[in-house]
């Protein structure tokens, strides 16, 4: 080489450098890759593997001893709830009794209506005979359903 061509020589390779910094990202982007290995593998150490492992054991031990210690005791426990809630039904059937008999001596009194005549208790109280019957039904459709979870949980 000669020394006349060392400025264009050193333009040439300013031009280069500029070209390579403006246009060759494969620094950044390695550099870029280094830093994500090294927060995944140096920094967090594997923290979300073990999260992920610790919520897997819970699971296991939720669904092999909790859950199916609770259906037995539910499955102990549904023949005394099935009795306590007769005994309750039949409790409130003594409260509330399907048909209220008239005393004679009250239906003398001067101003006290007749069965029949005050229509809005009436209509009142077949609300609550309705009322009442949707209950019964539906508590005793809820008690089928339970038995058939029972049934098929049992094992």
């Amino acid at each position: 080489m000669m020394a006349g061509d060392a400025p264009e020589i050193n333009a040439l390779k300013a031009g280069l450098a500029t070209f390579s910094r403006l246009f060759d990202h494969r620094a950044v982007i390695q550099g870029e890759a280094r830093f994500f290995v090294e927060e995944i593998q140096n920094k967090r150490k594997w923290t979300e593997v073990d999260q992920i492992r610790e919520c897997n054991e819970i699971l296991d031990r939720h669904c092999n001893t909790s859950l199916p210690s609770a259906a037995k005791g539910a499955d102990s426990h549904l023949q005394r709830l099935d009795s306590t809630v007769l005994e309750l039904t039949k409790l409130c059937d003594l409260i509330l009794p399907d048909s209220i008999e008239p005393d004679p001596e009250e239906t003398s009194l001067p101003g006290k209506p007749q069965p029949g005549e005050d229509t809005e208790w009436d209509t009142f109280m077949e609300g609550i005979e309705a009322e009442k019957r949707q209950i019964d039904q539906l508590f005793d459709q809820e008690i089928e359903q339970f038995k058939i979870y029972l049934e098929r949980h049992k094992s």
